[in-house]
């Protein structure tokens, strides 16, 4: 009864909405407006980041957007996202959206993906400079299979020196948002091959490196941990994100907060119009000290 109690205190509910959940086919639809400029960090296609840019002279805090899809070549890359940029921009958030090999891309799952998140957020640190980047606020912003990878590389530098993952860690958010993440491969694993396909788990976790790709197996990152969740997702439902705030309880100080969005869907969370993405931008200002 007590952990029940301790648990329900981080959970919060936001709402209501005031729409139907917002379906795949309208957010494929979105308009999605190139970014500022484009890097890479590699030689295949997905090896980018878009960045975009505030129209101020800066130093701009940074949102860390990493997109979703099933961890697979066949939905969209970064590209999903672009349509966060000019939203973000506006209000003075420099955007950061990275691209990373998938598990069934040449070169991806263990541990080519992980070391493609990697090697993003170390080139933010490189070009942090040149375009006028702060890198003292900057916030994590993981949505579906990206909620995973965001969770994943906050925690990266506990990672053991035997894995071809591990690196030190030269950027430390501000705070980490998983927007109907995966936090807990361990338990979330059957559910892969439904939703996503044959062979995506098998290459992105096999069993016996579980322990450096689930986050709910990695020691919490010691920063705020957001699980912001639809109350109407039939993906990713808010129970995953339960899984994982349940995983690390009692392994760090600070508990993560569980927010649990009413009407929304999977798609609610990062489609401007919607409330619930208006919620997630309050919360990713905040973050940030811009509110």
């Amino acid at each position: 009864m007590k952990r029940c109690a301790i648990f329900t205190l981080a959970v919060f509910a936001i709402g209501p909405a005031l729409a139907d959940p917002v379906e795949l086919a309208v957010f494929r639809d979105l308009l999605r407006p190139p970014p500022t400029l484009q890097l890479t960090y590699g030689g295949a296609p997905s090896q980018g980041i878009d960045v975009f840019l505030p129209a101020s002279p800066g130093p701009h805090p940074v949102a860390v957007i990493i997109h979703g899809g099933c961890w697979s070549a066949t939905t969209a890359g970064r590209e999903q996202m672009r349509h966060l940029g000019p939203d973000l921009t506006r209000r003075g958030v420099a955007v950061w959206s990275i691209g990373y090999r998938r598990a069934n891309e040449a070169g991806g799952g263990y541990p080519g993906t992980y070391q493609d998140v990697g090697a993003a957020l170390d080139r933010l640190t490189e070009e942090a400079g040149a375009h006028h980047l702060d890198l003292s606020r900057v916030v994590f912003v993981g949505h579906s299979a990206g909620g995973h990878l965001a969770l994943w590389a906050a925690s990266r530098g506990s990672l053991p020196a035997t894995s071809p993952s591990q690196a030190i860690t030269r950027l430390v958010p501000r705070a980490v948002i998983s927007l109907g993440g995966v936090g807990d491969l361990a338990t979330f694993a059957r559910f892969v091959p439904v939703l996503c396909g044959p062979g995506i788990v098998e290459r992105l976790a096999p069993a016996d490196k579980l322990s450096e790709v689930s986050p709910a197996a990695l020691p919490p990152a010691g920063v705020p941990i957001f699980l912001v969740s639809g109350v109407l997702d039939r993906l990713t439902p808010p129970w995953v994100a339960y899984d994982y705030a349940r995983a690390v309880q009692g392994r760090s100080g600070r508990a993560p907060q569980l927010i649990n969005v009413p009407d929304a869907g999977h798609f609610d969370l990062v489609t401007p119009s919607a409330p619930a993405w208006q919620e997630v931008r309050g919360l990713i200002e905040t973050s940030l000290d811009l509110k």
